[in-house]
């Protein structure tokens, strides 16, 4: 018996799974998740737009990279709904973790020392999301927000971006090799992210000093996609 049959038989054995029979088709996506996803793209837009009608942003070490991952971010945001609406689940699942470092990033190439903008620069950043949460929260003052997010998600976070047993559980369905991530887990997919770029954006208006941008970013585009989600 080969390496790989041995070790998908134990993984198998791990998940309790006995008999599995291979299933071609993906699960289908509900009504309800497609109607996030719509609304999703749609507030992500307006939000970007925000920026992008300024035509341009002040240059610095700091605001390059900046403007970097803010574009990342939007991308990253783009690529989880289009992965969820042709239902790629395992794979939009696995950019949850690259969307909230890069948000995490974000926040420390503004608040961070001269060594962490060089080691960002230079690729040499490794983000600790044990201790990360708090210091941008202490930062920019929010109330233990990323703390407690980071606390509650880190495992996930890992194990669906390093195809860990979170991916490899939600592979069957009953004795069927087929996907299942349930509706509740891929409508919080889609917030997440959502509310990802939301951050990003919402940094990038306040840094710069788009007043208007700012309040629109805040009060008026997130308060309204948050009352239909």
């Amino acid at each position: 018996m080969g390496k790989a049959r041995r070790l998908l038989l134990a993984v198998l054995g791990l998940l309790g799974l006995v008999g599995w029979s291979m299933v071609k088709h993906r699960r289908h996506m509900s009504s309800r998740a497609e109607a996030e996803i719509k609304k999703a793209n749609s507030f992500g837009d307006q939000i970007e737009d925000l920026v992008v009608a300024r035509g341009q942003c002040p240059q610095s070490e700091r605001n390059t990279l900046l403007m970097a991952y803010w574009s990342l971010t939007f991308d990253f945001h783009r690529g989880i709904l289009s992965l969820l609406s042709n239902r790629f689940y395992g794979s939009a699942f696995a950019l949850v973790r690259p969307i909230v470092e890069a948000t995490i990033r974000s926040h420390v190439v503004i608040m961070g020392s001269a060594e962490d903008v060089r080691k960002l620069r230079e690729d040499e950043y490794r983000t600790n999301l044990s201790t990360v949460g708090a210091e941008i929260d202490t930062a920019f003052g929010m109330d233990n927000f990323f703390e407690s997010f980071l606390t509650s998600v880190r495992l996930a976070l890992n194990s669906y971006t390093h195809a860990g047993v979170f991916q490899l559980g939600r592979r069957f369905s009953g004795d069927d090799l087929l996907a299942s991530y349930s509706e509740e887990e891929v409508i919080e997919v889609i917030r997440i992210s959502s509310c990802a770029v939301f951050m990003v954006n919402n940094l990038v208006t306040k840094h710069f000093g788009f007043d208007e941008e700012w309040k629109q970013n805040n009060k008026k585009l997130f308060d309204e996609w948050g009352k239909h989600s």
